[in-house]
């Protein structure tokens, strides 16, 4: 059975769909449009399309239907309705695409765009021009390449826009080149030269995509309009034309003004690169200077050696404004080859090899090692031109280095030089000239200080900021000596608040680094400083002084003992007891001071002066001075003079003992003890021989000072020589003496021992269970108390129990079991310790970083910009630490752990971090840069459970403190291991570093 029309077009088949359009067509009924209207939202695209087709060749009848049905919700639907309505001119079909062209959605303005376009009609085009200036691209960009298919029965329309006085389109400006091609080009010419810098602009810009000679003339003539805007976007387009143009602009250069002139040549050597160089060479042969400033400028756009030499030849130019800007350009060429300048250092021609320093010295930072060299080695003319020029570039740390060393130069005028340019780099400059306050050479002093002064607020604020930072452990002592010795109203206070804001133990480690206070200016600071109302800062300011190491500030320091205030005396004088050394007139001065002195503390510590530089004058000078004293003085001094342990104050101590032992009280009974523990402990026999004396507080002063000895001889003596039956108070101290040998290894002694205790009796009970109660390990706690037991002492049962907790102690019968356990745990231990040393313990190079003022930078920033910050900071390092096969064992907020393998990586992955850090420093604001300090040492590590222990580790943590921002320090052990003609290493000095026995010798590497 046939089917109708209506079942076909529901047919998948594309035949039989197509088959029943035809027929719907045929049958033009309202069913049948009705049909097609709803095939236009059909799921098949070339259904709907085949649809659409068919609707516009049913003809303008269906407006009305098409208009009624058009609905925004169906956005499909939309477009093909609307793309029916574009093919009749029907008013009420043109009505309603007009509606479509106001609406909201750039989508259905597109639409619209599309239907209008469909009749190339001067009237739509009219209808069209006005979306050239839609708010959205897409939609003016399909009005644009609508109306170009109209063609050039549009061009009158247009021309009529853009000749009128309203505000440039430049799309219809563009549009009306585009379809007009060179016939418009001379009405353009005209609109150019009376338009405004909007027309002119986009007549420029359109005239971009012609490549009619016209249209090249054009813009070549637009490379000298009055806007500079507009001759780079004419020196753009030509450039994107390519060689074709060349012709064109080698005939417009002979009648251009300057500024074309320029503009061709740039455009020229941006096309042909360095076949160019001819041009150029002509030009440079010019006698007009203009030209040859001209290829000067061009050639400095080159890469290559030929450009470089070609310039190099021009510092020769018999007119001084080509050879400076030869030079110029040079300093600011990418890519230089150096080698090509730094043969001219040694040319006859003096005004060339000065001109080649000037160069090198613009130039800056990938020129170090020359302008190092020519400061090093240069004469005094050639370093002098080059300090100059230093003080007009940016400052590098190992050329400021080389700055403040020249400071100490032999020529007063490269020293006022290097002074002048180190004042001109600012705060760039003030840790370095710190260092060098307390050199050696008087010379070097006077400069830096001078530096520091001339630099005034600039030195004071910097200085501040780096020591409320507290990041630069090593330049904070320079840093407080500076402040000190600087004549400004911030500075001293700047002091004051460090010592008042730290704890005493950062400000003794700070402190210690300090090798010498070598400044007359810091000296008198601190003396005036000492009587200050915050007694704390003054007492560590006053410790300074014992850093004074020259004679003449010593005794200006010694002037100090006769300061009207007792505490400003007395921290003189603690200060003076710990110089190395004290000439024999200087000790005069304070032998004098302990004879006019009223105030005991200050005699004490002048005692302790005269026991440290001890001599016969001064042991005289103390004998007659103890004759006249006080008793408590006396002994005071005598004790202080006994702790010495200067032989020399021996016999003097044991006479005065015995002559004036009338004055000696009962209640002075322990410091006489410890006088003669301290005379005696080399010869103990006189004291032993003391505890049969009749008098019972001379036996009690034996006895505490045998306390002062630690010989297990001393037990059996006293045991020999001891009265078990003497006073109570005497046998309790011995008691004390004798308890510690209880524990001996000499099985001997501590049977000795435990016998004469048992043997003493119930008096033994006090002393031991005091003893008792001090023991933290329980088993000899039991110990002491069954020996206490044993006599019938009584034991509290809170001593019974373990520390902190109530648990019972073990019955005498379980000791012995508890006692092999023990045994046999520790010998499991120690087995275990010795496995974990041998399986986890290799030799492994540890590097530790850290980011100079992270903690102030977190501390004032938001959290996304410290985020931020590290995220960049990781960015840079993890890859290069992961590169050269580097382990991060742990990082915490800005610092990383770091283990390598092998030596020469961990080095080569530090230098290639700085170098990188460098890069990305020079493209951000001050801000935003990362200053990374980087410590490295290398020794066995103990690996365990993802992580690194031992010294190794904590060596090179503490070398990260003393380290700097941009500096790689590196231990002694590593330097051993690296290869010196590789590597560039600087001596950095001995550091005492926390919790390490002994002096770690560090060296910097040069990257």
């Amino acid at each position: 059975m046939e089917k109708s029309p209506y079942e076909l077009v529901q047919s998948f088949d594309e035949n039989l769909w197509r088959q029943g359009m035809s027929a719907l067509l045929v049958e033009h009924t309202q069913p049948a449009l009705d049909t097609l209207l709803h095939l236009l939202s059909d799921k098949a695209w070339r259904k709907r399309e085949a649809a659409a087709k068919t609707l516009v060749e049913w003809g303008p009848e269906v407006i009305p239907a098409l208009v009624e049905r058009m609905s925004l919700q169906n956005l499909d639907e939309c477009y093909w309705l609307t793309h029916i309505l574009g093919h009749f001119e029907d008013p009420l079909g043109r009505a309603r695409i007009g509606e479509l062209l106001v609406n909201p959605d750039p989508e259905i303005r597109s639409y619209a765009v599309r239907a209008i376009s469909i009749c190339a009609s001067l009237a739509n085009a009219k209808i069209l021009i006005p979306m050239l200036g839609d708010s959205n691209w897409a939609v003016r960009k399909l009005a644009f390449e609508r109306l170009l298919t109209f063609g050039k029965p549009i061009l009158g329309e247009l021309a009529g826009i853009v000749t009128s006085e309203a505000e440039p389109n430049h799309s219809v400006i563009a549009l009306y080149v585009k379809i007009g091609g060179s016939e418009v080009t001379r009405e353009l010419g005209e609109l150019y030269q009376r338009g405004t810098f909007a027309m002119r602009y986009s007549i420029i810009t359109a005239l971009g995509d012609a490549d009619y000679p016209a249209a090249v003339d054009f813009l070549i003539n637009g490379l000298s309009d009055p806007s500079w805007v507009i001759r780079k976007r004419a020196a753009e387009l030509l450039t994107n034309l390519g060689p074709k143009v060349f012709d064109r602009l080698s005939a417009w250069f002979s009648r251009g003004d300057s500024v074309m002139k320029h503009q061709i040549v740039s455009i020229i050597v941006t096309l042909l690169g360095e076949r160019a160089l001819p041009l150029l060479r002509r030009l440079l042969g010019s006698e007009d200077q203009e030209y040859r400033i001209l290829a000067v400028e061009s050639l400095s756009r080159l890469p290559g050696d030929e450009p470089c030499r070609l310039l190099v030849k021009c510092l020769s130019d018999p007119f001084r404004i080509v050879s400076d800007f030869a030079s110029e350009c040079l300093a600011r060429k990418p890519n230089l080859n150096l080698d090509l300048l730094l043969e001219h250092l040694v040319t006859e021609d003096e005004n060339l090899r000065f001109l080649v320093i000037k160069t090198i010295g613009s130039i800056g930072g990938i020129a170090l090692n020359p302008i190092i060299r020519i400061l090093q080695e240069g004469n005094k003319q050639e370093r002098l031109f080059l300090l100059g020029v230093l003080q007009k570039i940016a400052p590098n740390e190992k050329l400021i280095e080389v700055l403040v060393h020249l400071l100490g130069d032999g020529s007063w005028p490269v020293r006022n030089a290097a002074a002048n340019c180190l004042k001109s780099y600012g705060s760039m400059a003030v840790a370095a000239v710190v260092t060098v306050l307390n050199s050696p050479s008087d010379d070097v002093q006077f400069w830096s200080r001078r530096v520091l002064l001339s630099m005034g607020p600039t030195a004071v604020a910097s200085l501040t900021k780096i020591l409320e930072e507290g990041t630069d452990g090593a330049l904070i002592p320079h840093i407080i000596g500076a402040l000190l010795a600087m004549d400004h109203a911030d500075a001293v206070p700047a002091v004051l608040k460090f010592l008042q804001e730290n704890d005493d133990n950062r400000i003794q480690s700070i402190f210690q680094s300090i090798q010498e206070i070598g400044s007359r200016e810091v000296v008198e600071t601190i003396l005036n400083l000492i009587s200050h109302p915050d007694e704390r800062a003054a007492r560590w300011l006053a410790r300074l002084l014992a850093k004074v190491r020259k004679p003449p500030l010593r005794r200006l320091v010694l002037l100090g003992l006769q300061h009207p205030k007792d505490l400003c005396r007395l921290a003189v004088a603690e200060s003076v007891h710990e110089w190395d050394e004290l000439p024999e007139s200087d000790l005069k001065m304070v032998v004098r001071q302990m004879e006019i002195e009223k105030n005991r503390d200050i005699q004490i510590a002048i005692a302790r002066i005269m026991a440290r530089f001890a001599t016969p004058a001064t042991e005289a000078a103390g004998k007659e001075f103890m004759k006249a004293c006080d008793p408590d003085l006396m002994l005071d001094i005598m004790l202080v003079l006994a702790e010495s342990g200067r032989p020399l104050f021996g016999p003097v101590l044991a006479e005065l003992l015995k002559t004036r032992s009338e004055v000696i009280r009962i209640e002075d009974t322990e410091r006489v003890g410890k006088i003669l523990g301290l005379i005696y402990k080399a010869k103990p026999e006189g004291i032993l021989q003391g505890l049969t004396s009749p008098t019972m507080a001379f036996r009690l002063c034996c006895i505490v000072a045998l306390e002062q000895i630690k010989d297990k001889r001393i037990a059996f003596a006293l045991m020999d020589n001891l009265n078990p039956h003497d006073d109570p108070l005497v046998i309790k101290r011995a008691i004390k003496i004798l308890a510690p040998y209880f524990f001996s290894e000499d099985f001997r002694l501590k049977g000795a021992v435990t016998d004469y205790l048992l043997a003493l009796g119930p008096i033994i009970t006090e002393p031991l269970l005091e003893m008792a109660g001090e023991i933290e390990n329980e088993i000899d706690r039991k110990g002491v108390i069954d020996l206490v037991e044993s006599v019938g002492g009584k034991v509290d049962p809170a001593l019974l129990r373990r520390k902190g907790e109530a648990k019972p102690l073990l019955s005498d019968d379980h000791l012995d079991q508890v006692l092999e356990k023990r045994k046999r745990a520790m010998e499991e231990l120690q087995k275990y310790d010795q496995i974990i040393q041998k399986t986890h313990t290799q030799d492994l190079t540890i590097m530790f970083t850290d980011v100079k003022g992270y903690t102030a930078f977190s501390s004032k920033a938001s959290l996304s910009e410290v985020m931020a910050m590290l995220k960049q900071h990781d960015e840079i390092l993890v890859p290069i630490i992961e590169r050269h096969e580097g382990k991060t064992v742990k990082k915490i907020g800005d610092a990383f752990l770091v283990a390598f393998e092998q030596v020469t990586k961990a080095i080569l992955a530090a230098i290639e971090i700085q170098r990188k850090l460098k890069e990305y420093n020079l493209n951000v604001a001050d801000e935003r840069r990362l200053g990374v300090r980087i410590a490295i040492n290398t020794g066995p590590v103990i690996r365990r459970e993802g992580d690194v222990f031992g010294d190794t580790v904590n060596i090179a943590s503490r070398l990260e403190g003393i380290a700097d921002a941009n500096e790689i320090v590196i231990s002694e052990q590593t330097s051993t291991l690296i290869d010196p003609g590789v590597f560039e290493l600087t001596t950095f000095g001995e550091h005492f570093l926390k919790g390490i026995d002994k002096p770690v010798k560090a060296f910097k590497v040069s990257w």
